[in-house]
Formats: structure tokens, sequence, C-alpha cells
């Protein structure tokens, strides 16, 4: 196993994401409208799913949380506070602390691979897409989920926060070289256009109880739909793509 001194450990990302987030992980499970939000980009990205699963990247459990936890399915974390966390909340799925750039696991363990909001944390992506394609089975799938550059609240999350540079190079035609190297990419979609709710009822940046008023809520629903219909989707938030092994 790769150390995490190796990764993370002298870098800022490590001291900002290291520990477990309860609230966080409340706000994205439970909290008013973000929770629907969430469950809606997590299926659209994720369903169905096929055989084994690993939740790359896991952090404290939501997305599996969202995709109905899973029974069987692994996640993997650098940070064992987070993985300590997951494994309380969602028993029927196992949790290791692991780098993303050398698994535990031997050739062609998975069906399936998610990865979500990690590969613009990463170094060194091509290792990880090689990692991924050693473990996953021959013609097993690949699914991606990263921000975009061209959203113009992506954009400034990541000029706002240092260890968030990464979503920077964030494009379709970028991770779709990524992908390329290892998996032939048989569809791209993209989700979000202009994600208000993520600031508005955020906990540190708003207020997550305003999403309880139905006037707020409305407004911001409201807002969403219209920037969905004005917004070209090279300029939507997030980035789906699906591969599948060689």
């Amino acid at each position: 196993m790769v150390k995490v001194r190796d990764l993370t450990v002298d870098s800022p990302l490590r001291d900002s994401y290291k520990a477990a987030t309860p609230a966080h992980y409340a706000w994205q499970t439970e909290g008013a409208y973000v929770a629907d939000r969430e469950r809606e980009l997590v299926r659209a990205a994720f369903f169905p799913i096929q055989g084994r699963l690993l939740d790359l990247g896991c952090g404290e459990g939501a997305t599996l949380f969202h995709l109905g936890e899973p029974e069987g399915a692994t996640g993997v974390d650098l940070f064992e506070e987070k993985i300590a966390f997951a494994r309380q909340r969602l028993p029927k799925c196992t949790f290791l602390a692991a780098s993303a750039l050398e698994l535990p696991f031997e050739n062609g363990s998975f069906d399936h691979i998610i990865v979500r909001d990690v590969i613009h944390h990463i170094p060194e992506p091509e290792r990880l897409m090689a990692e991924i394609a050693r473990v996953i089975a021959p013609g097993g799938r690949v699914d991606v989920l990263e921000p975009c550059r061209y959203n113009p609240l992506i954009a400034a999350h990541a000029l706002a926060i240092p260890v968030e540079r990464g979503e920077l190079r964030s494009t379709e035609g970028y991770l779709s070289k990524l992908l390329y190297s290892h998996f032939d990419v048989r569809d791209i979609t993209k989700h979000q256009g202009f994600p208000i709710h993520r600031i508005v009822f955020h906990p540190d940046l708003g207020k997550p109880e305003w999403a309880n008023n139905p006037m707020v809520s409305g407004l911001v629903g409201g807002v969403e739909k219209l920037a969905e219909k004005v917004l070209p989707e090279l300029m939507w938030a997030y980035l789906h793509l699906r591969a599948y092994a060689r």
C-alpha cells in the first residue's frame, strides 16, 4: 500500500479533508432540498449497479447511502476517520482506508467502480486510471463524476479554495483522455446546470434551515430549472463519464 505521506500528509489536502464531518454527511443525506438533489445526481450517474461495487474515494459514505447501501459494496478512502464514520453508518458495506493509487485488492476484484470528486485531487491521475484498470474485471464499468471547470460556481469554488484548484483542469476533453488510456468511454452526460442550493443551503456559506421555507426552496428550485434551460450544457456543474474495461 502506498503510504499516506506519499500523497497528502504534507499537503493542505490532508488538513482539509482527513477528519470525518458528521454535519456535512447529515446535510447531504438528510438536509431538506439538498438530500433530494444529491440522490438524483448520484442515481443518475451510477445506477444501475453492476455486480461487485467499489466506491473509490467514498468519504463518509454519502454516495453509497444514496445508492441504497448496496449490500456487499466496498468503500475506500485515504483517511481512517472518514472510514470509521462510514462503517458506523452503513453496516451492510465494507470500508477500508487505503490509497487509490495502490489498492489492496487482487486483479479483477470489481465489476463496477464509481469515482466521485476524486480525480481533481490526484496529482498523478494517470496512475489512478492504471490502478482502476487493474482491479476491475474485463468488461467492468467505471462511472466518473467530476465538477466542470466551465461552471461559474465550480470555477469560483476552485479559485477560492486552494485545495480545490484541480477543478480548473476538469473538462470533458481532459477526463475523456484520461479514461481512454484504459477504457472505452461510451456515454458522457452533464448534470445540475447551476446548483445554487449548494451555497444557499450550505451549513457554512448559507443557512440549511432556509430549505424548510417553501418560498425560499421554491425560488431556488425555479432559478435552477431556469438555468438548465438557459445555460449551455458545456457549463453545467457536473460531468459524468461512463466507460468500460477493454
